[in-house]
């Protein structure tokens, strides 16, 4: 806008703190993270806390936050751009999955409209493929690992002018090569403020948590066991710590997270989360830390404060095996009485040697050990296994098999699921996978389209007797969770008896009356099941058997 050379000073001062406004907002996005043309889409109790995390800083500091996500703006397209212009920078993050493909389709989009409009990419696939989305044209830089400090530092030097060269902690392009600046250690949560919960328009996740329509939802965890069947959920979801110090070998957050772990104190923690739940009045809380439980002393803190506060709401977070199995059992106490309702664990191989080689080292009588504490304190588990890591034997998969299965005989309605191992970048099992001839993705679009732990048909590198039994254990699992909800109660009955007795002894042999169900469904006019496992173009390791018509 021209002014006239004889308009008064305030009117020039008003309209240049007009455009420095405009100038400082900041837009963040969140992909789908599937397809909703697939028909899927995850869990809406997984808010965009990648986001809020990184606007703690300038949202304190007055800068102006636009934050939209796919998952509850279907007009995500109009807002992006009409946010974007005369904003300072467009930011986004993502996973391994769908959210990788949908992300480029959006930064392409932005980068035509507002060519000169910087753009920032974070989260743990960029930090490890950070030359992809150079070459694609849709970063100027590209934040590596722990990301509050680092996109504060990056919002100050876009403001200022300053090269990003001398931001720590950043990929960059430069003459035509990758350029990393210097390292950024890992802090505290002292060091970040807490989530500006104000940009949270949490009644439309709960909108998407009770009307999903026709969509198939992924990384939906279980309802709690005890809570009332016709209680709507408003389930809600929190980072308590970051990064893990275990050093696995299939998982990047060696690499990423430098294997340091940092969380907020637990007396801390359960201040911040009550006040939380004051505010929006959730029900089921989420923990999205990779691994909740490393601090004994700081979850007995924490469960202490639900306790004295009433335990207002059932929470779930992830665990490791041997983390559980050493608690004591006064601090189990401590966990169930706080309303804690399902841990995630993650069990890997059924064999010693096998843990040995990927790193986890989990004694394996712990497995059953920590399952035990869990369970006989009504506290369902989510137990996850994998089978192929490069160069396992055949007598090792099926080790593994034969152990899922004796745990999900054992603790009923606990997920017990195995997944076909999937190279993941930044991990030594990766490394390890190219050497032994893996070819990975080379675009951003297929990177999209691989999917972690999952699987396509003709995309297997299992022994094929081993192929058919990890197939016939998830059909059995299915039926033994009274997952099949055709027939009379007496069929369903029937068949969860036989399923156990599968498990139990480890004989998917002949499975006639599997068989028999997939006729009967079909001779009813009922949809079945498909024969083949479905293509799942969803990220993560939420659990899906196979259909419960494969054979």
């Amino acid at each position: 806008m021209a002014l006239e050379p004889g308009a008064p000073t305030s009117i020039r001062t008003l309209l240049a703190s007009m455009i420095q406004r405009q100038k400082r907002r900041l837009v963040l996005f969140l992909p789908h993270r599937a397809d909703p043309a697939q028909g899927v889409r995850v869990s809406a109790d997984l808010t965009p806390l990648e986001l809020l995390q990184i606007a703690a800083i300038p949202d304190r500091e007055g800068y102006e936050i636009v934050l939209i996500d796919a998952m509850i703006h279907d007009d995500y397209e109009k807002r992006i751009l009409e946010a974007c212009e005369g904003a300072l920078l467009f930011a986004s993050s993502c996973i391994l999955g769908y959210q990788i493909t949908h992300g480029a389709e959006v930064a392409r989009m932005v980068r035509a409209r507002f060519p000169k409009l910087p753009i920032i990419w974070g989260g743990w696939f960029p930090s490890v493929m950070p030359e992809l989305y150079f070459k694609e044209n849709i970063a100027d830089a590209v934040g590596l690992g722990q990301g509050e400090i680092t996109f504060w530092e990056v919002v100050q030097a876009l403001e200022s002018g300053v090269d990003l060269a001398t931001v720590a902690g950043l990929a960059l392009w430069r003459d035509g090569r990758l350029h990393m600046t210097a390292h950024r250690a890992v802090v505290g949560f002292d060091q970040i403020p807490d989530v500006p919960w104000h940009l949270l328009e949490f009644e439309r996740y709960v909108e998407r948590q009770n009307e999903t329509g026709r969509m198939k939802v992924r990384h939906r965890y279980p309802d709690p066991w005890d809570m009332p069947a016709d209680m709507p959920v408003r389930g809600f979801s929190y980072y308590s710590s970051y990064g893990c110090p275990e050093p696995c070998t299939f998982c990047c957050s060696p690499m990423v997270t430098d294997r340091r772990w940092k969380a907020i104190p637990g007396k801390q923690l359960a201040e911040r989360v009550l006040a939380a739940q004051d505010r929006f009045k959730f029900n089921v809380l989420r923990f999205q830390d990779a691994n909740f439980g490393v601090a004994e002393k700081r979850s007995n803190e924490f469960c202490t404060e639900l306790i004295k506060a009433g335990s207002p709401f059932w929470w779930n977070a992830t665990y490791e095996i041997e983390t559980i199995a050493r608690y004591k059992e006064a601090s189990m106490d401590l966990v169930a009485a706080s309303k804690m309702h399902m841990a995630a664990l993650g069990a890997e191989a059924g064999s010693k040697d096998q843990q040995d080689r990927i790193k986890k080292q989990i004694a394996i009588p712990d497995i059953e050990i920590a399952l035990t504490k869990l369970f006989s304190r009504g506290i369902q588990s989510g137990c996850s296994w994998i089978i192929g890591y490069p160069g396992e034997s055949r007598e090792s998969m099926l080790e593994t098999i034969r152990l899922a299965a004796a745990m999900k005989y054992a603790f009923p309605r606990s997920a017990s699921d195995i997944f076909p191992f999937r190279p993941i970048p930044g991990t030594e099992d990766y490394d390890l996978s190219l050497k032994l001839g893996y070819h990975p993705p080379q675009t951003l679009e297929q990177w999209g389209a691989c999917l972690e732990y999952k699987l396509t048909i003709d995309d297997i590198r299992l022994p094929m007797d081993v192929f058919q039994l990890w197939k016939r254990y998830g059909v059995t699992s299915t039926f033994y969770d009274g997952l099949a909800n055709e027939g009379s109660g007496a069929l369903r009955g029937m068949m969860k008896e036989i399923a156990g007795w599968r498990l139990k002894n480890a004989n998917y042999s002949f499975p006639f009356e599997q068989k028999l169900f997939h006729l009967y469904t079909k001779s009813r006019g009922k949809k079945a099941a498909p024969r083949n496992i479905e293509i799942d173009r969803t990220s993560g390791v939420t659990p899906h058997a196979p259909g419960v018509g494969a054979n």
